[in-house]
């Protein structure tokens, strides 16, 4: 009974060491700085600490009770040569990989009743190499399944990040125009309240519509659903501007435009006239869009522009929408008090 209690001890004691082996290797591959930059992890940190100690321990649990049994003992080989596999690098790993099955089929060679076709030779080659693979071979699946699950996570919270500056770049967008709208029309019935109360009323009524309309947009899109056109925004665009006692000039020479590139010129033109409502004493401005060389191009030019530092927030996501899609955007105050903010995006062949 004493011998064999100690013989599963020692079995058990060497299962253990591998699994402590096994497990370091399966750490994240990457890892995050203070900064959040993503650094890259080698194999060499996945390794546990003290690991020389463990394999030399791996290495007498195994090679010690082959003293006095060494035929019944000398299969425990294969989980000394799935942790050199895992733990060691370079000629060293090669060496202890393919020593303790070459040594053993060579000795069983000369050793055995059948040595002449080298038959239990071969089976030790093949069963040390199989169960040896399927240790490490289950190591690396363990490891594989943990990044997929870490890599799935970090794709979540990417796609939820994307989502909320979506939400964030919309709702800019939809507001800007949508508040400015109602203080213009607020401010203009004010001022006919006390010599034209219809038309006071009128654009207090239209208030409630611009109102409930930007409502239904919002909602619209929180689901993802809200898409504009490039003709309606200009068109309201130059209706609200002529309401602001601006003298607007537009031209669309245009051929039908994708989805996108449709929409992202729609969003430029709200958040182009916005800015003019909100940044500056304009008199004058034109919109025109266009296509020359290839390149499809939208231009809103405006006077009696704010010179300020930096870019808004209604700029920074006009330049993702144009990115996206591979375009580019300038925004420039012209030494006469103008400013021209113009969106490119390719085209195709012209």
């Amino acid at each position: 009974m004493g011998p064999a209690v100690l013989w599963w001890a020692l079995a058990a004691g060497l299962v253990a060491v591998h699994l402590y082996h096994a497990f370091s290797m399966v750490g994240p591959s990457h890892s995050f700085g203070s900064d959040g930059t993503d650094h890259q992890v080698s194999t060499d940190d996945r390794r546990p600490r003290g690991w020389p100690a463990t394999f030399a321990l791996s290495a007498a649990l195994v090679y010690l009770p082959m003293i006095w049994s060494p035929t019944a003992w000398g299969i425990s080989q294969v989980y000394f040569v799935a942790s050199a596999a895992l733990l060691l690098r370079g000629v060293p790993r090669g060496l202890l990989v393919a020593a303790p099955i070459v040594v053993t089929a060579v000795g069983t060679a000369v050793t055995g009743v059948d040595s002449r076709h080298l038959v239990p030779a071969i089976e030790v080659v093949v069963v040390f190499t199989a169960l040896a693979g399927c240790l490490v071979g289950v190591t690396h699946l363990v490891r594989a399944v943990h990044q997929l699950d870490r890599t799935r996570t970090l794709l979540a919270d990417l796609a939820a990040d994307r989502e909320r500056l979506r939400l964030s770049r919309d709702l800019h967008d939809l507001l800007g125009q949508s508040l400015s709208a109602v203080s213009l029309k607020g401010d203009l019935a004010t001022a006919l309240l006390p010599s034209d109360p219809e038309a006071a009323q009128s654009e207090i009524h239209s208030i409630g519509e611009l109102t409930r309309d930007t409502l239904q947009a919002m909602r619209r899109v929180t689901l993802g659903e809200h898409t504009i056109s490039l003709h309606t925004e200009v068109v309201g665009a130059c209706a609200l501007l002529s309401a602001a006692g601006i003298d607007t000039h537009h031209r669309l020479d245009l051929p039908a435009l994708t989805p996108e590139v449709d929409n992202t010129f729609a969003w430029a033109t709200r958040e182009g006239v916005t800015n003019v409502l909100r940044h500056s004493t304009a008199r004058t401005c034109s919109i025109v869009a266009g296509r020359r060389e290839g390149t499809y191009f939208l231009e809103i030019v405006n006077d009696g522009a704010h010179r300020t530092k930096g870019t808004g927030h209604g700029l920074s996501g006009l330049a993702e929408r144009t990115s996206a899609l591979s375009g580019t955007v300038s925004a420039r105050c012209g030494s006469d008090g103008s400013f021209r903010l113009r969106i490119e995006l390719p085209g195709g062949t012209p």
